[in-house]
């Protein structure tokens, strides 16, 4: 778990809307034929070829209605999301050094596509995150890729990679810590990082229930690496729990899987990269 996350205002709404504001859940999605050669790389995350010159948003700023995009910029500053329905495309989140994104209560169902990440993103319930890669900025540390307490998530086609942990950090992936209706769909994770004063790696996707229960959720379909920890998918939740059609790469030191008073109730179709199948736990 990430220091920067710790005593954070948590007070987000639940709640993925539509165009008209109004909250939906998302649907269960269609089973996924993974292969190789359709991961989320370098060259169909981030910012796209063909993206204008980035205009640059040096300090920091608020949304100021409801639907505002924000489309080829540089967030130097920090972005307060106060608004509804916001979007942010092709562009490039840098931030202070805790937030390039900061969600207020309510900066609920916030998209964020084909972006460049390497500032912090403290996001709403109801949050997309599409096509986007998260790393370490250059000579920085970035302890997570997504981090976040939030309900109606998905995250899919996302390029996790590059991690570097700060002093005492406990590095994830993907951390999940409290919610429900999370969805995690054909990501590339990668739980890997120099070694890490006081602290290590933890798992390439974890859900730990730190601000509140976590319930209702799909690992479909992701690409889990990590090294020099033990479980790459670790899951305290509730209610369904589907875990399919995802692949590991050998490495970690301990179980492929860790579940903590969880039931899974449907494993499918989940193996390492090689083909080795992997039993449900």
């Amino acid at each position: 778990m990430s220091a920067r996350l710790q005593g954070c205002a948590l007070s987000v709404l639940v709640g993925s809307m539509l165009a008209c504001g109004e909250i939906s859940s998302h649907a269960q999605p269609p089973a996924l034929t993974c292969l190789p050669a359709n991961w989320p790389t370098a060259s169909t995350t981030g910012i796209p070829t063909g993206t204008p010159t980035l205009r640059v948003i040096a300090e920091d700023s608020h949304t100021d209605h409801d639907g505002q995009v924000f489309d080829a910029v540089e967030l130097q500053g920090r972005l307060y999301v106060d608004h509804k329905n916001v979007s942010i495309r092709r562009s490039r989140l840098v931030g202070d050094i805790y937030y390039a994104i900061y969600s207020t209560e309510g900066g609920t169902n916030l998209t964020i596509e084909d972006c460049d990440i390497t500032g912090g993103v403290l996001l709403g319930d109801g949050f997309v995150g599409r096509r986007n890669h998260l790393h370490a900025p250059s000579g920085g540390y970035r302890d997570d890729g997504w981090i976040f307490a939030a309900s109606h998530v998905l995250l899919e086609d996302n390029l996790i990679d590059g991690l570097v942990g700060d002093q005492g950090a406990h590095l994830d992936g993907v951390q999940v810590m409290a919610g429900s209706d999370i969805i995690i769909r054909h990501n590339w994770i990668e739980a890997v990082s120099p070694p890490i004063d006081g602290g290590g790696v933890n798992a390439a996707i974890f859900f730990g229930p730190d601000f509140g229960e976590i319930s209702d959720v799909v690992v479909d379909c992701n690409m889990l690496i990590e090294e020099d920890g033990y479980y790459p998918l670790r899951i305290d939740a509730r209610g369904s729990v589907t875990v399919r059609s995802n692949r590991w790469r050998h490495g970690h030191l301990g179980a492929p899987v860790n579940l903590t008073d969880t039931t899974v109730t449907l494993w499918q179709d989940n193996a390492y990269e090689d083909g080795e199948v992997i039993a449900s736990p």
